[in-house]
């Protein structure tokens, strides 16, 4: 009896150790999701509002560029750019706070931060869409990118798609192998009953 309450106490330290270790790890990757989605946002606001205006209209300030788009009546919808960073920013604290529950695992943290990066290319597209048709109408140029930073957005989102795509695989062959593994325990005790 003694021996059974002592292993019990045993396995129980020894999950409570790895919990510990799970959620210091989930904690450290929904942190570092976190900041990639915030530097993410910060990348995606400059590019729209300062390096795209400036590549696109190169013999202009940023506020000289402003400026005569407003005159030319193509004034720069930036509240789309400034929902791109607050609902980015909004995530990435959510992120962060997934991360920070007990129970969430590494690849939990991970999934979230990947999603949420994934979703930044529509997103960033969402957003420098207005303003890339004000530069075109006002300035005479096209309404695409013209600095190329919005490039690194897209590798990123990219990345991120396929980074999801590698997690729900592994997801599926581990549970593949669960399901084989406990199909083999069930023949192996009906085989030693018989």
């Amino acid at each position: 009896m003694v021996t059974m309450s002592l292993a019990t106490i045993d396995s129980l330290a020894r999950m409570s150790i790895e919990k510990a270790q799970r959620s210091a790890v989930a904690i450290v990757i929904g942190s570092a999701g976190s900041l990639l989605v915030l530097a993410y946002v910060a990348l995606g606001a400059l590019q729209v509002l300062v390096l795209n205006p400036l590549a696109a209209v190169p013999d202009r300030t940023l506020p000289e560029i402003y400026r005569d788009a407003a005159a030319a009546n193509e004034p720069f919808a930036v509240g789309w750019v400034v929902a791109f960073a607050v609902i980015g920013s909004a995530l990435s604290v959510g992120n962060l706070l997934i991360a920070l529950r007990r129970r969430a695992t590494w690849r939990e943290s991970a999934a979230c931060g990947f999603l949420i990066l994934m979703l930044g290319a529509p997103a960033y597209f969402w957003a420098s869409f207005p303003i890339g048709m004000s530069i075109a109408d006002g300035f005479g140029t096209s309404g695409g990118d013209h600095s190329g930073w919005s490039g690194v957005l897209f590798v990123v989102s990219g990345c991120a798609f396929l980074a999801l795509l590698l997690l729900a695989i592994q997801a599926g062959l581990r549970k593949a192998a669960r399901s084989v593994g406990t199909r083999r325990a069930v023949a192996d005790s009906t085989h030693s009953e018989a």
